[in-house]
């Protein structure tokens, strides 16, 4: 057999390693399956990390698509507004790896004997690129959105540069404009925004500015935390 048939038995996999994944997690009573929307988000990253690895095993090496870095580190500041610790993306990443092991062995189980162990060693490979790169800008994220004002910058008003309540701004919002927070509330980039509502790049960044003004936030995590204290 091939590694092409391997990586397709692993890429048919990946709904029953998000399971095992899932089940784990909850196990050890992770908030990363406390709420939907987090789920959601590292459900995405996980099918998207075996993906990766499936990939690798067909091409024999680990290439990281485009946009990876940045949704990570994005998703790294909206963990501070989830109150997640980043301590637990962490450790998902070895639950991932174990609930990956079982898929992974029947995969390479395709491959010719003689080339099993390069197989396995080329997954393992590629897991830890893929989840090391995602960490490491996903723990920038976190540490930049935790990150105090600089000193002499004003302190954070919840109630906007003008002292209107969090619901009069709110409202001040447009529908396109709530929208594009909405899909940055949910860890998604500008470009992956943009295709969900059918707008160039460059509109969504509009949007954001125009938002962030009426807002009185300088960042993505600000407008979040001005635009939906309920849940800061």
């Amino acid at each position: 057999m091939s590694r092409q048939a391997a990586a397709q038995q692993l890429r048919a996999a990946i709904p029953r390693i998000v399971e095992a994944y899932q089940v784990a997690l909850e196990r050890l009573g992770s908030p990363l399956v406390s709420r939907e929307d987090i789920w959601r988000q590292c459900r995405h990253q996980a099918q998207n990390i075996v993906a990766e690895c499936a990939q690798a095993l067909e091409a024999g090496k680990h290439a990281e698509p485009p946009g990876v870095g940045e949704y990570s580190r994005l998703l790294g500041a909206h963990r501070v507004v989830q109150q997640v610790p980043v301590s637990e993306s962490v450790r998902a990443v070895e639950v991932l790896w174990q609930a990956m092991h079982g898929a992974v062995a029947e995969a390479v189980g395709l491959v010719r004997a003689e080339e099993r162990l390069a197989a396995t060693q080329t997954v393992s490979t590629a897991f830890r690129a893929s989840t090391g790169s995602r960490l490491y800008q996903g723990i920038r994220g976190y540490e930049e959105a935790e990150r105090p004002p600089a000193a002499g910058g004003r302190e954070r008003d919840p109630g906007g540069p003008s002292g209107i309540a969090q619901a009069q701004i709110r409202d001040l919002l447009t529908l396109r404009e709530r929208q594009i927070l909405e899909g940055v509330r949910a860890g998604l980039t500008n470009r992956l925004i943009g295709r969900r509502l059918e707008i160039s790049e460059a509109t969504v960044k509009r949007h954001l500015h125009n938002a962030y003004r009426k807002l009185g936030a300088s960042s993505r995590v600000q407008a979040l935390n001005k635009a939906f204290p309920e849940q800061g």
